[in-house]
């Protein structure tokens, strides 16, 4: 998507001739900060707002912006209803309009003569992490992968990639729900497992149950390892604390996800914490689909 997207041209006829008009496009930004388009992702939005809501405050700051201070409190508002749909709720600016920009870059001592270039290092330092942060997600970042090889044993990977995508833009930034989406990865790859392998399962099966069941569906639940397989107890080992993930994975949801009401919110959660589940789940999904692939082929 383009910056210049988010502009639209009217014409003005009068007896006189035609005249062109290129305003904000105010309506396209109130039904984005509202909910989703179906034309762009959030994240094509995202980066495009922000290149437009920088490079339009720093126009403001040196040579002068044509928006009025309602249209550039409108484009901070839409970026940041947007950034917290990309997980980037932690980001905060220091002004709402360019009303109160100027007012901060006066207490920054950005005034008075050769005041543009610092009134520009301002913005780059509030706008640079962001353009870094959506840059590391449109290029997929650092998160958790699981092999096309492992994946091509579903039918239909979908529910996989969309946890893999949630759980990227939240580990930092929500470390919470990046729990929360790490259970939900591992009980939809039990799921698909067991669906793709012929077995039932219904609603009373917790996420405990499911993963045992996929296991045994898989031959790898720990007491099917013959006493004769070469390395029998390290086998077994390994594939009782692969299965003892879903307890876990269970059991810290329950604690600190989002998806349980809670009498005190859980400070102590750090994307340190995140990242230790978003890990394990990240092991087990990636070992049972590559063996639900090999049993496949």
């Amino acid at each position: 998507m383009d910056s210049s997207e988010f502009f639209r041209t009217e014409k003005d006829t009068s007896p006189w001739g035609t005249s062109e008009t290129t305003r904000l496009y105010v309506e396209l930004l109130d039904q984005i900060a509202a909910a989703p388009s179906s034309t762009w992702s959030d994240l094509e939005l995202a980066k495009a707002l922000t290149e437009l809501t920088h490079d339009e405050y720093q126009k403001y700051g040196t040579n002068g912006s044509d928006l009025d201070n309602t249209e550039a409190r409108k484009l901070l508002t839409t970026l940041k209803a947007v950034l917290a749909r990309v997980g980037m709720r932690n980001f905060e600016f220091a002004f709402r309009d360019f009303d109160s920009f100027r007012s901060y870059w006066i207490r920054k001592g950005a005034s008075g003569a050769g005041g543009w270039q610092a009134r520009r290092d301002l913005l780059a330092d509030l706008f640079n992490p962001i353009h870094d942060r959506l840059e590391a997600l449109v290029t997929g970042g650092s998160g958790p992968k699981v092999t096309e090889e492992a994946l091509s044993a579903l039918a239909d990977p979908g529910a996989i990639r969309d946890h893999l995508d949630r759980i990227e833009r939240s580990v930092d930034d929500d470390p919470r729900l990046a729990v929360g989406s790490a259970k939900e990865l591992v009980e939809s790859t039990a799921k698909l497992v067991l669906k793709r392998s012929g077995v039932e399962y219904g609603k009373s099966d917790d996420l405990p149950s499911l993963v045992a069941k996929a296991h045994t569906a898989l031959g790898i639940n720990a007491k099917q390892v013959e006493d004769s397989a070469e390395n029998a107890v390290g086998i077994r080992t390994l594939l009782g604390a692969v299965s003892r993930i879903g307890v876990g994975m269970a059991e810290l949801r329950n604690q600190v996800g989002t998806g349980h009401g809670q009498a005190e919110v859980p400070t102590w959660v750090t994307p340190r914490h995140a990242r230790l589940a978003v890990g394990s789940a990240h092991v087990w999904c990636q070992f049972v689909l590559e063996t639900l692939e090999q049993r496949l082929s």
